[in-house]
């Protein structure tokens, strides 16, 4: 077990030297953010790969050297052999679907997974097949879902959409569950899931379609008057069912689209003020928002009460540097909520503050990549969509991994790709979907204008 030890220790280098060579080359194709070519697109998206699978098979590697549970063991090899097939499948289907030039948003947000994966099979081994379960689920509906769907995804179908709000934001007060607090999981026989990780899909798809109608615009600021009432309402009911993660999320969201479609900084800045006002309202009125925000703070002053889990989290992120203590080799289980709110935390332990990074990176780099499309369409309906889904992925990880990191107090949100949670993770995966969807209708549509040029 010695030399498992080392060959651990060593792991880490390896891991941090993946990584970076992951981010590296994967931001060659941020143009025109990034300006730099390594090569081909065929063989950096076959030098990504090889990244992930070797990422996914040393850490699997580890975490099954470690279990002495020999049943455990070959569940965990099972569960790992079935997450690297989804992978494969999913590049070879996207290259049958002739969506080569999208892959490098899938390769991006299975890198994220994957650390994710790995991080929960290592602290909680009985959840993960769930987990599994919500990856094919949300591949699924990633590739197939966005072009059967796309004959409502349409400028026009902004009452569909409101619909979709208004079941997701009313259903809770039906048929919801309270856990810890809020009211923001439904169950309908053995399947739970949260109806606002939904709404906030239908909540960007309702403001693009009114913000980018054109005679709301002709009315100026009274055009904003109908989105703005729906939005209002949809915060409301939120705040009634005290998930306050994504009464800030829709929130945000919803400046941001503001911002893009009216190209005025007046109304998101109005916006941010009241926001303000509400945030401070709030903290009178919710018990457990003044906890928060004291063990934000401070802290200190209750160590082993309210500020028990960010000293935790700051001390897993504290102790082992930039490397980290090497994968099963920390204390991960000793923060609260390890699994769900500080998985960031969970993963800078062991696999390091570089991987940290890298995994930021990774985010920063979907998040381009949806510009990268939005500038590609000149209709404003698309481009609020796709502006809005990444500022949906943009505020999120801002939100969670700022709460941890202490930048602000924290909100009890997913980490997208990385966190347990089956909804999440469909939801996300759907966006993903949407973008590969939207990037390659693009793509067809500048070929049919060459054409046509050429014709001519």
């Amino acid at each position: 077990m010695g030399y498992f030890n080392i060959m651990i220790l060593l792991s880490r280098y390896i891991f941090a030297g993946f990584g970076i060579l992951f981010v590296v080359v994967a931001f060659s194709f941020m143009k025109p953010f990034i300006n730099y070519s390594l090569g081909s697109r065929k063989e950096k998206n076959r030098l990504l790969s090889i990244c992930l699978y070797f990422f996914h098979l040393a850490g699997l590697s580890i975490i099954m050297g470690k279990q002495t549970d020999e049943a455990i063991r070959m569940a965990i090899g099972m569960n790992g052999v079935i997450v690297l097939l989804l992978f494969i499948i999913s590049f070879t289907i996207l290259k049958l679907m002739r969506r080569q030039q999208e892959l490098i948003l899938w390769q991006l947000m299975f890198f994220i997974m994957d650390i994710g994966y790995l991080m929960l099979e290592r602290l909680d081994h009985a959840i993960v097949m769930k987990q599994i379960a919500a990856y094919i689920v949300g591949a699924v509906i990633a590739l197939i879902f966005p072009s059967i769907f796309s004959v409502i995804i349409k400028p026009q179908n902004k009452y569909i959409y409101l619909g979709l709000l208004g079941l997701t934001m009313f259903l809770p007060f039906v048929a919801g569950d309270t856990i810890y607090g809020a009211t923001n999981w439904v169950s309908i026989g053995p399947i739970s899931f949260q109806p606002s990780e939904i709404g906030k899909i239908a909540l960007v798809l309702f403001l693009a379609s009114t913000l980018s109608d054109g005679e709301r615009r002709k009315q100026g600021y009274r055009g904003l008057l109908f989105p703005g009432i729906v939005t209002l309402l949809s915060l409301g009911c939120l705040v009634l069912q005290k998930d306050l993660g994504a009464v800030l999320l829709y929130y945000l969201t919803t400046l941001l689209m503001l911002l893009v479609a009216t190209q005025s900084i007046f109304l998101p800045g109005l916006g941010v003020l009241a926001g303000a006002g509400g945030s401070v309202i709030a903290y009178f009125l919710f018990s457990h928002v003044r906890v928060r925000v004291e063990a934000w703070l401070n802290p200190w002053a209750d160590i082993n009460g309210t500020g028990y889990q960010v000293v935790q989290g700051l001390f897993a992120m504290g102790t082992w540097g930039w490397l980290g203590s090497g994968l099963t080799r920390g204390n991960p289980g000793k923060i609260p909520f390890a699994v769900s709110d500080y998985i960031f935390a969970a993963v800078c332990e062991e696999f390091g503050n570089l991987i940290g990074i890298v995994v930021l990176l990774c985010y920063l780099g979907i998040i381009l990549l949806c510009l990268q499309v939005a500038f590609r369409y000149s209709h404003a309906f698309y481009r609020l969509v796709i502006v809005g889904i990444a500022s949906l992925f943009c505020i999120q990880v801002f939100v969670i991994v700022g709460g941890v990191l202490k930048i602000i107090p924290l909100t009890g949100i997913t980490t997208p790709f990385m966190s347990a949670g089956g909804t999440s993770i469909v939801v996300s995966m759907g966006m993903i979907g949407l973008i590969t969807y939207f990037s390659y209708k693009a793509r067809m549509n500048e070929v049919k204008e060459e054409k046509t040029r050429e014709a001519r």
